[in-house]
């Protein structure tokens, strides 16, 4: 492990060095968070999957593509990573190489309902289009039906969607035009995942007042149900800029200001008091608190769905940092009908 952790560390510097935020490039902002989430990819691993080293390479090499290489908007850019990442392999595990880098690389743990989830690595494109081709018909039998078409691109960008919605506080920006089928694919991830749809629905009028009611319906999904939600929010539902700054909240500190008053605050401070104490932690109202936004927190997966055409989107970014700090941005491009 400990040349494992020195290759993703050069990784990282090379990738920071190499490839900083520019105009065009505002979001390559890349951190410590990013280590981490190789590292809880990682985590994701057992035993009976992954029993050799060149079994847990090649899962290595998935996460670090999904952290930095998923964030990347040109081919140059990819291929830089890529190349780097392939030496790195190459040099220090030269027995494993042929294995981990082998492509298409696809990872997931794609079980229905009752049974037993895994991680693992789930081949080539056609054994993923079987799942969810099955997936999808048991969707259509229970949602709305959703007529989508399985090519290469498409599955690519549904098992990244999968993958961040299963890592807890994971979250995904996907840019794409109108069409692209970013909305389609995040819904059938969520329901392969085990998540919630939530979308609010814009009517005449629809304000402030209106998008916080909404939300206090989400946040009683979190934690009072304790149920984990997938918030899909595209740029159709921005109606006021405002809305924006409620979600960045959400994505930097785990709770929007204000959103509930005294009393319906210490309704729910008292409503988790019990579990609060139960885990040996104090029941002062601070801590009860603290306990119920992370318990929000660790439940919501927020998803974002924008298009890449004009400035509104860079200038969204620079106004709401944590759009494109808190998360893994994903660049989604392909489509479904």
């Amino acid at each position: 492990m400990d040349k494992l952790t020195a290759t993703t560390l050069e990784l990282y510097n090379f990738i920071c060095e190499k490839l900083p935020p520019t105009p065009s490039r505002f979001h390559y902002v890349f951190n410590l968070r990013d280590l981490s989430r190789v590292y809880e990819g990682l985590l994701l691993s057992t035993p009976d999957k992954f029993k050799s080293a060149e079994q847990f390479l090649r899962l290595w090499h998935n996460e670090v593509l999904r952290v930095f290489h998923d964030r990347l908007i040109n081919q140059d850019d990819k291929q830089l990573v890529i190349n780097r990442l392939s030496e790195l392999v190459e040099q220090r595990f030269p027995s494993c190489a042929a294995h981990a880098l082998r492509m298409p690389i696809l990872f997931g743990d794609y079980n229905l309902e009752g049974e037993v989830r895994l991680y693992e690595d789930v081949g080539d494109f056609s054994s993923i289009k079987l799942v969810f081709e099955e997936i999808l018909a048991l969707y259509n039998t229970k949602k709305k039906a959703m007529n989508l078409v399985f090519f290469e691109d498409a599955l690519e960008h549904l098992t990244r969607i999968h993958r961040t919605i299963r890592l807890q506080q994971g979250n995904s920006l996907l840019v794409g035009v109108g069409g692209s089928g970013k909305q389609s694919l995040s819904r059938l991830a969520a329901y392969t995942a085990g998540c919630v749809p939530f979308e609010i629905t814009l009517t005449r009028g629809y304000d402030e007042i209106a998008f916080r009611d909404d939300l206090k319906k989400l946040y009683g999904m979190l934690g009072a149900d304790n149920k984990k939600v997938m918030f899909l929010f595209t740029d159709a539902h921005v109606a006021d800029e405002g809305f924006l700054e409620l979600v960045n909240n959400m994505l930097t500190s785990g709770m929007v200001p204000a959103l509930y008053d005294e009393g319906e605050k210490d309704t729910l401070i008292n409503s988790v008091r019990p579990e609060v104490e139960k885990r040996g932690m104090l029941g002062t109202k601070e801590s009860c608190w603290s306990y119920y936004v992370q318990k929000c927190r660790n439940n919501l997966h927020v998803v974002l769905a924008m298009s890449p055409v004009g400035e509104t989107l860079r200038t969204r970014c620079r106004n709401f940092p944590g759009m494109v700090r808190c998360w893994p941005c994903r660049h989604t491009t392909s489509s479904a009908p």
